[in-house]
């Protein structure tokens, strides 16, 4: 089995199952975005082979998803089908599950994304990639409009909604990012990420990013 068959298995028959039908294809990596954002030159054109695929809300879903397809990929390994127990790839897809559609949520993705590719090459050195728990600030309104007050994303494993799949190249755990805002990234410094899961269940906002809302916490 090659990389090809791997990778449509994944957004032809895996994707649809969980998410439904794709909207419009793949939105891929650009050189642009890593030496504009991130500064880097020396660019792997593995990368730009890497996305994010939009889902639009089903009759069992009432939110949108937009997940990563690409960073699963066996690049550099080889096999023959009967290794599923080693992650394929990076053993990771990303999602995020948002209120609304929007090209903002696309772009948070793909930096994101693109962000988690170079950890994994180590293009940061003494930074490990992305992980369960981890907060992350975006450093601006995540949707781009001044009045939003999401400005930063958690990094969780929902065993229950979206545990991962099995590739012939091995398993792929999905994580997912929801949006939070600074207060809430002050108390999850505070009591841990966990604890801001809690919370943010309670009000009802995990783990879809509703970019309206407002802060659990204001003072």
């Amino acid at each position: 089995m090659d990389l090809e068959e791997v990778w449509r298995i994944r957004e032809e028959e895996l994707y649809p199952k969980l998410f439904g039908v794709a909207g419009k294809g793949i939105y891929t990596l650009s050189q642009a975005l890593f030496v504009e954002k991130f500064k880097q030159t020396d660019i792997d054109p593995r990368w730009l082979f890497s996305g994010v695929i939009e889902f639009a809300p089903t009759d069992n879903r009432p939110f949108w998803i937009y997940a990563t397809s690409g960073h699963s990929n066996p690049w550099d390994d080889e096999f023959d089908g009967t290794g599923q127990d080693q992650p394929s790839g990076s053993g990771i897809e990303f999602i995020l599950a948002t209120t609304e559609p929007g090209e903002w949520a696309i772009r948070t993705l793909l930096n994101l994304l693109a962000f988690d590719i170079l950890l994994t090459s180590e293009r940061f050195p003494g930074k490990l990639p992305l992980e369960s728990g981890n907060r992350i600030p975006l450093r601006s309104p995540i949707n781009g409009h001044d009045d939003c007050v999401i400005r930063n994303v958690i990094l969780t494993h929902i065993e229950d909604l979206w545990p991962g799949f099995t590739l012939p190249s091995g398993g792929v755990k999905f994580l997912t990012f929801t949006g939070v805002t600074d207060k809430e990234i002050e108390y999850a410094k505070a009591e841990g990420t966990q604890a801001l899961v809690e919370a943010l269940k309670t009000a009802g906002f995990y783990p879809v990013t509703d970019t309206d809302r407002p802060s659990l916490f204001t003072n």
